[in-house]
Order: structure tokens, then sequence, then C-alpha cells
């Protein structure tokens, strides 16, 4: 493999590559520690993200499960009620709703569009 050295840049012969070797600077004590010391703060501040993400998820868990579990609850205080005395099904599909609060449902606002009179053109 020969190469042919010409300003600064290597040329291989065999595949008429250029290989570039650039020569780098070394860095001084002050930009090693400046380096080392954010090198510190990003490794802290990752750490500190994957708590913070760890935390909420664990709380978002936890919302779920005290919902499911009010939710049992609820299903439970119908069923204890039903099973009391022999009712038909309407009365205890009503008893049901009425211990059962329906679901929030978010409206969607519509949005009045201002209506595009039509322009007038005067010729003479």
């Amino acid at each position: 493999m020969e190469e042919v050295e010409s300003l600064g840049k290597v040329i291989d012969l065999t595949t008429n590559e250029k290989i570039l070797e650039k020569v780098k600077k070394p860095r001084s004590e002050k930009q090693i520690e400046a380096f080392k010391k954010a090198q510190a703060k990003r490794d802290e501040n990752r750490a500190i993200t994957k708590e913070n993400t760890k935390k909420a998820l664990e709380e978002k868990v936890v919302q779920k499960a005290i919902s499911i579990k009010k939710s049992q609850v609820r299903k439970l205080q119908v069923l204890d009620q039903i099973s009391d005395d022999e009712t038909p099904i309407e009365e205890i599909k009503k008893i049901q709703r009425a211990m059962t609060p329906p679901p929030i449902r978010q409206t969607i606002q519509a949005v009045q569009k201002p209506i595009p009179s039509k322009p007038q053109f005067y010729f003479l």
C-alpha cells in the first residue's frame, strides 16, 4: 500500500482515497476540568430526571389503583342493597345508575367563524 503525502493530506495510491489526518491541539488543564465538571453535572441531571419520571409513573399507578378500588366499592354497595330483597331487574338498574355518577364528558365548544361578506366592486 503506497501512500503519498502532499500538502498535509495522505493519499492511498492503490484505492485513490484521500485520508485526512488532522492533528488535534492538546487541551489545557482548565478545559479538561471544565469538561469533567460538565459531564458530572449532566450525569446528575440525568439521574434527577430519571427519578422524577419514576415518581410520576408511581403516582399515576397509585391514582389508577385508587379509582379502580372506588369503583369496586360502589359496585359492592349496589350488590349489597340488591341482595337484601327480591327486586326486579329494572329497579336494580335504576339504583345502580343512581349510585354511580355519570362520567364527565368535556363539551367541545363550536368556534363561530365570521361570515365573510361579499366584496363590493364598483365599476365606472
